[in-house]
């Protein structure tokens, strides 16, 4: 590396005979000029200005910690940083984290965020996506072999990762040059190829572009996108009210799947985990317990009170006929809020009526909600 605009005072040029008068005067300038070096401080002494810093760009050196050298390849400056990593400038980017999990994080370790640690730094576990965290909690993947015990290195959140087995065996797969790669549902800190379903998370993170079992390159890049929330339920017995003209709430038994969304105490009550525009769809099954003409009212409650105009009216007058009921309503919740399905007879000749799966059928739920969140 040449250093640009520093230079020594200039020098004359040796005469051709030795001239002691010169030779001495020459000397008390280079006494001079090396004498107040010395008199720099130690900052003085390591701080100089340049116009520009020339690198070789015809052979690529790997720098050693704190210096910089030319990258041929890649066609940029190559930094060197603590635990041997290499960072291509301008071409990838990395996370300051914490390692606090107790144990070594290898190299190529999909993580996620777990807390702040010392000096503000980002403490780092090894991610999972099975749902149980939310996807952006995701950060990036560790670029070298991170040890325990509160440790601080780099996570990659854009650009290369290199020295990594990507062949997919780790994980029962085989993977390919131009695989796209995702937060595993099932091996924490693991990638797959295989695109996960819900409930769990979604997560593009890297392509695979180099494969081989120890000298393997991906390129990271996390798609992000925020987690929407969603739940189905459904009550699976028979519930007949026990007087006419009066509101009861349908409790639900069964979480036919959900992400967040949870069926809470009461057991009438759905509470959603984040605020949010959420659609919300139930059907109730009725059926009628004799042949007098009887009015059914269904409806929306929102943290006990009545959703505006969400009621739905069916009449009922034939014994042993069944009558489905939807209501559907886009309601704006906040974190926690609950919503709860009700219902009021004219009559108690009424059912919410759940049907046993026959040889040509499945079963049928007295009633089915489903709530998804369509805006965060």
């Amino acid at each position: 590396m040449a250093l640009v605009g520093f230079r020594a005072p200039a020098l004359p040029l040796p005469p051709n005979d030795y001239q002691r008068q010169q030779f001495d005067e020459l000397v008390r300038a280079l006494r001079t000029y090396f004498s107040l070096l010395d008199s720099l401080t130690p900052q003085q002494a390591q701080s100089y200005r340049a116009d520009q810093f020339i690198l070789n760009t015809v052979n690529t050196v790997i720098p050693a910690k704190g210096t910089l050298s030319w990258n041929v390849l890649d066609q940029t400056a190559d930094l060197g940083m603590d635990y041997g990593v290499v960072q291509q400038v301008g071409l990838e980017t990395y996370a300051r984290v914490e390692n606090a999990t107790g144990v070594t994080i290898p190299n190529g370790t999909v993580v996620g965020f777990a807390g702040v640690g010392a000096n503000n730094t980002l403490s780092v576990t090894p991610y999972l996506g099975d749902g149980t965290l939310p996807s952006l909690y995701i950060l990036g993947v560790i670029t070298h072999e991170l040890p325990n015990s509160g440790e601080v290195g780099y996570c990659t959140v854009f650009g290369h990762v290199r020295g990594i087995d990507t062949t997919g065996t780790p994980v029962s797969e085989t993977w390919a040059v131009g695989d796209i790669l995702y937060a595993s549902p099932t091996n924490a800190g693991k990638f797959t190829k295989v695109k996960p379903t819900a409930p769990d998370n979604v997560i593009p993170v890297a392509a695979v572009l180099a494969v081989d079992a120890t000298d393997g390159e991906i390129f990271v890049r996390p798609s992000i996108e925020q987690q929407t929330y969603y739940g189905v339920f459904s009550r699976t017995t028979d519930y007949s009210p026990a007087s006419a003209n009066t509101a009861y709430a349908v409790q639900f038994d069964t979480t036919r799947i959900s992400n967040g969304v949870v069926i809470g105490s009461p057991t009438s009550r759905i509470v959603v985990p984040e605020s949010g525009l959420y659609d919300v769809s139930v059907t109730l099954q009725y059926s009628s317990g004799n042949s007098s003409a009887k009015d059914i009212y269904s409806w929306i409650r929102k943290n006990g009170t009545d959703v505006s105009q969400s009621s739905r009216i069916v009449s009922l007058s034939g014994s042993g006929t069944y009558s489905p009921v939807l209501v559907s309503e886009a309601i704006s919740l906040a974190a926690n809020d609950y919503i709860e399905i009700m219902f009021a007879s004219t009559s108690t000749n009424v059912t919410l009526n759940a049907v046993a799966p026959t040889a040509f059928a499945p079963g049928s739920p007295a009633a089915n909600l489903v709530i998804e969140q369509v805006q965060q």
